[in-house]
């Protein structure tokens, strides 16, 4: 069964250096500038990223304006690179010292120029470059440059081939609700552009399967799904606080252990659920740090002892909302499965919370503030996470945001720290708080409640949320802004990242005009290049493939997407038996071995295809390929997914061996809406890749035909198809599959095992 034609292996080719590549970045409707060029408008965050932070500040100035350096204790302390907005921040540190003056002259221009006392010496000559863009940045304060519309991508992607609005909604509408479009929607966006999207999308995005979509992106996070086994999450709660847990333990045999299921499982996903509740309603994101409530079931309103109304109280997956008597709420900060899922301990004081913090809300991974080389000899402070720099670069940032959780004790039962033995937190930390603000005393009680004003105070908790959204939809985190300028490819590396930056920004600056809808997040990324990419247009060179290869969004399918995609598909998931569990969502089947994720010790998933997942893909493929074409020929052609235009007797020759054009016609349409369907590739009835699909067809059929005579297969198809799969009633017997007398059965499932394996099937 080969595969290869001339129009393919180039394609393939194509394609294989875009794997990493697929989606690339204006879809955002940015239209002005950001090329640092003559005659061109250039916004100021632009000029000070390439003209004075990296020039200067950056080279010059931060070896001493730092945490740790000389200068530490100066009012010009820049903000390192590893944390996220670092440029915004040390752009409005400039700002804000630039209103000190000196003879008329700004200080932050006196200094490093000698003209006033400066103890790092000479910096900056009045006579040089990095001198007068220094200024040049200045007078933009005075003067902001306002560029007309947003910023402007340049020709960064134009070797890119999009997707239409067409097929990109195909591949939203996976993405996000695991279905194909109908034809009504289909017709909806056909050739009206990109932005008629949005009330489709936003329509997709009130479906339950789009809710349960974004609790496993959010799993994907929080990892709280570890608890769903047995009684995991029940067994977490406090029993004397809590003696309702185990209250499915009292009903009948023939219901106890389903209310189990539901009760631990909703125990387990409150975090999650209160994700699931804000972007259902349509609420703000800062609830999931701010709300001052909780999210019930039924089932977990009974096994919290909660009086909480349900329009049906035996809707296990029915959420409504209720609070906790005497514990201040601070959304997912305070729930007790989120803080039992990155637990602490006496000596990590929860530092290790404070770290998850940083980089689920605020898209900062503090360990990256530490990244180089420590001598453990060499620290001889006896407080060297406050006294030593080697230390407090991270301690500085992370101790003040541990001690804002000081309420909730180990198991995460709300303790106030007034009520332990020692009655204080830590002296010997830094006083809880955030960044440079300490928490204010009349808050200790209820310190996680301040501390959820002051993430969504900050920019960066915008930001967040577009990155946890952007992995879940494109497979690949966010690129990191390269530093190290001596590694190979740096300047295509640091250019698809701040071409990234662009974008994830304006989404963000959306997600905040629009009162924080995380569904705005979602239908904005799914209309950059980062998602619609196609192809490349011909040929790139190797500083353009590096420059690409970073901005991988052509994510291998994770068994999830991919179960969905295969009933959406054929109309069949891919399970033995109606009532038994998915192969590709069972541990034990092929759910890990397929790359995914059990959320309690395999939490990352496997994103690039090895051999054991290419296995299971094929056996998916042949297993999937002969349910769905009997099946399907089972059906009245008008409710066929798959073969609406031939018949099982439709043989492409006669007995004389002479083609049947009429019938060869129909095979050929046939092929070019499975490839429509399947691959959602749009294809001439005449392409190479209906000639390929065509001779794979023939050839089969060649084959049986000649085997069946030799008496070597027989007419048995491999499989029959004689009741409902769904029912399992049986199908009325004019409709039962159960002889295969011209092979096309068997051909067909060649066909379709052959895009079912295509790597177009398996990646999105």
């Amino acid at each position: 069964m080969t595969r290869s034609h001339p129009k393919r292996t180039s394609e393939l080719v194509t394609r294989a250096a875009l794997i990493a590549v697929t989606g690339v970045g204006s879809g955002l409707g940015m239209s002005a500038c950001s090329e640092v060029t003559d005659g061109e408008c250039v916004p100021t965050d632009v000029f000070f990223r390439e003209k004075v932070w990296a020039p200067t500040l950056a080279a010059t100035c931060s070896s001493c304006h730092s945490s740790t350096g000389a200068a530490k204790h100066t009012k010009f302390v820049l903000t390192p690179k590893e944390v996220p907005g670092y440029l915004e921040a040390n752009m409005k540190l400039v700002q804000d010292l630039a209103r000190y003056e000196v003879d008329g002259l700004p200080l932050i221009l006196a200094k490093p120029s000698m003209r006033v006392e400066h103890e790092g010496g000479l910096q900056l000559k009045p006579d040089s470059q990095e001198y007068s863009d220094l200024q040049a940045l200045l007078k933009r304060f005075d003067n902001p440059v306002e560029c007309e519309g947003a910023v402007n991508l340049g020709n960064y992607f134009d070797e890119v081939e999009l997707l239409d609005e067409v097929d990109t909604l195909r591949k939203a509408t996976l993405a996000l609700a695991g279905r194909l479009p109908t034809p009504e929607e289909y017709e909806s966006v056909r050739g009206f552009g990109i932005d008629q999207l949005d009330p489709v999308l936003d329509a997709v995005m009130k479906e339950d399967a789009f809710i349960d979509r974004v609790v496993e992106m959010y799993n994907d996070v929080f990892l709280t799904d570890r608890y769903i086994g047995g009684n995991g999450a029940v067994e977490l709660l406090n029993a004397e606080k809590y003696p309702d847990a185990y209250w499915f333990e009292g009903q009948p045999d023939d219901v106890r252990e389903q209310y189990r299921w539901y009760t631990n499982t909703s125990v387990a996903r409150e975090a999650l659920n209160l994700v699931a509740w804000i972007v259902k309603n349509d609420l703000s994101y800062k609830d999931i740090v701010e709300a001052d409530y909780m999210v019930f079931t039924p089932f977990s309103a009974k096994a919290y002892g909660v009086n909480v109304k349900f329009k049906d109280p035996n809707d296990w997956k029915e959420l409504a909302v209720g609070k906790l008597p005497g514990i201040p709420h601070a959304g997912v900060l305070t729930s007790a499965m989120w803080l039992n899922r990155f637990p602490t301990t006496p000596t990590n004081r929860n530092r290790h919370r404070a770290r998850m913090t940083y980089k689920f809300f605020l898209a900062t991974d503090v360990l990256r503030l530490g990244e180089r080389p420590i001598d453990p000899t060499a620290i001889k402070t006896p407080n060297a996470t406050r006294e030593n720099p080697n230390c407090n670069v991270c301690h500085n940032v992370i101790d003040p945001v541990a001690g804002s959780f000081q309420n909730f004790n180990d198991q995460g039962d709300y303790q106030p720290q007034a009520e332990t033995e020692a009655g204080v937190w830590y002296p010997e930390m830094l006083l809880p708080g955030f960044g440079e603000a300490q928490m204010p005393e009349a808050q200790t009680a209820k310190s996680e409640q301040w501390l959820a004003k002051q993430l969504t105070a900050d920019d960066r908790f915008a930001q967040s949320a577009v990155n946890i959204v952007w992995r879940g939809l494109t497979g690949v985190e966010p690129i990191n802004e390269p530093f190290d300028a001596a590694m190979p490819g740096f300047e295509e590396a640091l250019k698809a990242f701040e071409v990234q930056d662009r974008v994830i920004k304006g989404i963000a600056k959306k997600f905040k005009e629009s009162n924080y809808n995380l569904k705005v997040v979602f239908r904005e990324i799914i209309k950059t290049d980062y998602f619609r990419a196609k192809n490349v247009r011909g040929e790139v060179d190797e500083v353009r493939a590096r420059e690409l290869a970073q901005l991988g969004t052509a994510q291998y399918l994770s068994p999830e997407q991919l179960a969905r995609k295969v009933e959406a598909v054929t109309g069949y998931p891919w399970r033995y038996g109606v009532n038994d569990s998915d192969l590709l969502l069972n541990e034990n089947e092929y759910k890990i071995f397929y790359g995914g994720i059990d959320s309690d010790s395999i939490v990352n998933r496997i994103t690039e295809p090895n051999g054991i997942m290419a296995n299971i893909a094929l056996r998916m493929s042949n297993e999937m390929a002969c349910r769905a074409t009997s099946r399907d020929f089972a059906k009245d052609p008008s409710d066929r997914l798959l073969f609406p235009y031939v018949e099982t007797s439709f043989v492409p020759q006669d007995d004389n061996g002479f083609a049947v054009p009429a019938v060869n016609d129909a095979i050929r349409a046939n092929i070019q809406h499975l490839y429509d369907h399947v691959l959602g590739e749009h294809y001439d009835i005449g392409d190479p890749e209906v000639d390929a699909a065509y001779n794979l067809f023939f050839e089969i059929w060649q084959d049986g035909k000649a085997g069946l005579a030799a008496g070597t297969y027989t007419a048995d198809p491999p499989c029959r198809t004689e009741n409902d799969w769904w029912t399992g009633n049986p199908l009325p017997e004019e409709n039962r599959i159960t002889q295969d007398n011209d092979y096309t059965i068997r051909a067909w499932m060649g066909v379709l095992a052959y895009m079912l394996s295509d790597y177009r099937f398996l990646h999105e």
